[in-house]
């Protein structure tokens, strides 16, 4: 493994540590998109990603606040529950999937306390967990199978016309076949994939611990809502809101981060406007063209 940074360094360890069933589209654009057989292989390509995390956590034994009991879509506009309601009907005819439901306004209040919102998508297979010790976790599970990992060693040139040679400063390995697995920090190492994909710079903050985190969000579920540009948010294993959103088109991050971000999470949670916000981070993701 040639890793540019540190191991997590990247949005592998800065994530939102959300775990949502699917894709960025949900199952009943993907129908329409690429017809009913194609989307359920899509769907249950991502229930197998769901499924193969779920089982690496178990098999390496991996500490990372791991919680399963469902994710929640908020209903943002009051014509949301309509497209709510077919998506249920879409999961359930066409990809066989029983597990989501539509939370009236009022149930979803019970939820979640933000007094916003015109209900809810429950998916119960969601769930959420700390990102980054997941990523090391994973590391110390390769590096226990023999895997050598090499730090700071950024590939700077591949060369594909017999396997494939990566180069970094230092030199160069060779392999039958490699893996590209860079998001965002791709650069131009693989034309093909830079020229569909944009990164984009999101950044998260996590409060001081709450009082009554489960009266703000009962039962640990990892929520988001329906906006174009999201908001998404769950509690940490030690009672702190961590909110993420406010995407931004720019790799240059806002000079307070904590700023930037606590006007988003008061339009949601208007109880928190005074919350001390202890950290602040962030970084690019890479969005796909087909926004999928």
């Amino acid at each position: 493994l040639l890793e540019a940074g540190r191991i997590g360094w990247g949005a592998s360890g800065r994530n939102g540590g959300q775990m949502i069933p699917g894709w960025r589209k949900g199952a009943s654009e993907l129908v329409h998109r690429f017809g009913e057989s194609k989307a359920k292989q899509l769907f249950d390509l991502a229930l197998e990603a769901r499924t193969l995390t779920l089982s690496a956590i178990t098999e390496h034994n991996i500490d990372c606040d791991l919680r399963t009991n469902g994710h929640l879509t908020l209903a943002a506009k009051s014509t949301d529950p309509t497209w709510m309601r077919d998506e249920v009907e879409t999961l359930e005819r066409v990809m066989r999937y029983p597990n989501a439901r539509v939370l009236t306004a009022s149930e979803a209040r019970a939820q979640v306390d933000a007094p916003n919102f015109h209900g809810g998508l429950l998916d119960e297979c969601g769930g959420h967990l700390h990102p980054l010790n997941y990523a090391l976790g994973l590391a110390e599970a390769a590096r226990k199978a023999g895997v050598a990992l090499h730090e700071n060693s950024q590939v700077i040139a591949l060369e594909t016309t017999n396997g494939v040679t990566a180069r970094t400063a230092a030199g160069a390995v060779r392999a039958k076949y490699g893996v590209l697995a860079c998001d965002a920090l791709l650069g131009g190492l693989e034309p093909r994939i830079a020229g569909r994909i944009m990164p984009v710079a999101n950044y998260l903050i996590a409060t001081a611990p709450l009082r009554a985190p489960q009266k703000l969000i009962a039962d640990d579920l990892a929520v988001s809502d329906s906006r174009f540009v999201v908001n998404y948010f769950r509690l940490s294993a030690d009672g702190r809101l961590v909110f993420g959103g406010g995407e931004r088109y720019s790799p240059e991050p806002p000079a307070d981060i904590a700023s930037f971000h606590r006007g988003h999470m008061a339009q949601i949670f208007p109880q928190l406007r005074d919350t001390q916000i202890d950290y602040g981070w962030g970084g690019l993701v890479s969005i796909s063209m087909t926004r999928l």
